[in-house]
């Protein structure tokens, strides 16, 4: 193992206090990789490199001379039995024979906790890269990507809806921190904590022994292949998804005030069809975002599934030419008024009633949209396009 210097350089920091002296760490080939005195970072040992080459710890007194090298005790660091650097530290050597017997415990302590930390990484990010060639049909032989799914504790072949989960305000927030003057690498590092800690936490929420599937997609959003029993009706299954989004979404809430929303895919039978789920689940989400709603599945849209791929631009055309809504702007809550409108399926008496208005009051915005649109909601031809201008609007 090869340790980084950032690593090398946290331990120095760490154990200094300890030891108060100057303390050195030293690579494979016997730089100086970490020190407190930034003027050696980067020098040869001659001390190290003659710890390397025997394995021994080597006391260098103040009357002999190694290039590089100052009085003090050079110890070798070990990982699985191979040496993979040595800590120095710099001082009168009697004064150091305990505390360079503590220093080489605590350093290989913590370089033993870096490499798990790597191999935890590693694998990690093995797994996140086997589930987006998965959601992306990158694979060529199914049996064998089956079996390199199988090393992941994931069965592909299981039944599972895709839930993409994102924080509300995310993004936004940390923009305006880590972009302003004020803004260091330790609110980075905060940053990238709280995904961690927001990812434990959803983790808590699945059953011991599930296969369920969670990786983090972006800054703000995590993608969660749930797995459903296929011996359920199909009401039962959205029951069960429905519940176990709206628990985590309830737990965040809790635990961190984090407001999120959700979109839920259809269920998906076979491997080769799980990115539909995800793009489906995208769709919900954009929707659940642009409707302030925390869960929407996709099977529950109807003309919206299809707006998200027609271009802003398109739409924008559109809204101007069907809606004209700056010119709307003059009637009191046109915007509810026309969704309450077609949500009550064109009737004035249950539209009046959900508003709190008068019956008048309704027809008189209505015929107040007519004459700005010139096109009448009451009007079967007439409201299609304005129900489809209308949802063009709410997530344009």
């Amino acid at each position: 193992m090869l340790i980084p210097r950032e690593v090398a350089q946290s331990i120095v920091q760490e154990t200094e206090p300890i030891m108060n002296k100057n303390i050195n760490f030293m690579d494979e080939k016997a730089k100086i990789i970490a020190s407190l005195d930034k003027m050696r970072i980067g020098d040869f040992h001659e001390g190290a490199a003659k710890v390397l080459e025997t394995g021994q710890t080597l006391i260098i007194s103040s009357q002999e001379t190694y290039e590089g090298a100052k009085a003090g005790i050079n110890l070798p660091v070990r990982l699985h039995e191979q040496i993979v650097g040595v800590i120095g530290i710099t001082g009168e050597p009697e004064e150091l024979s305990q505390q360079g017997a503590l220093l080489q415990k605590m350093t290989e302590i913590l370089i033993k906790e870096a490499y798990l930390d790597e191999q935890v990484e590693l694998e990690t990010q093995a797994r996140e890269t086997f589930v987006n060639e998965w959601i992306r049909n990158q694979y060529q032989d199914e049996k064998l990507f089956a079996t390199r799914g199988w090393m992941f504790g994931i069965n592909i072949y299981k039944p599972r809806v895709a839930v993409l989960l994102e924080l509300s305000g995310f993004q936004d927030y940390w923009y305006d921190k880590l972009g302003s003057p004020l803004g260091d690498v330790n609110d980075e590092v905060q940053m990238q904590r709280y995904r961690r800690n927001v990812e434990k936490l959803i983790l808590r929420h699945f059953p011991d022994y599930n296969e369920h599937v969670l990786i983090p997609e972006g800054s703000s959003r995590y993608m969660i292949l749930l797995s459903v029993n296929e011996h359920k009706d199909p009401l039962y299954q959205k029951e069960r998804v429905n519940a176990r989004v709206r628990e985590i979404q309830e737990a965040l809430r809790k635990t961190y005030e984090q407001e999120s929303s959700a979109g839920v895919g259809s269920v998906c039978r076979h491997p080769g069809t799980m990115w539909k789920s995800v793009d489906e689940a995208d769709r919900a989400l954009r929707y659940a975002s642009d409707h302030h709603q925390p869960l929407y599945f996709y099977e529950d849209l109807g003309v919206e599934s299809l707006m998200y791929d027609v271009p802003e631009s398109v739409r924008r055309d559109f809204i101007a030419r069907k809606l004209q809504p700056e010119d709307l702007g003059s009637i009191p809550d046109w915007e509810n008024t026309l969704e309450t409108f077609y949500q009550q399926k064109g009737s004035i008496k249950a539209t009046s009633e959900v508003l709190h208005i008068h019956k008048n009051t309704l027809q008189y915005r209505l015929k107040k949209i007519k004459d700005v649109t010139g096109y009448d909601p009451r009007d079967i031809n007439d409201s299609t396009l304005l129900q489809m201008a209308l949802a063009f609007h709410k997530i344009t």
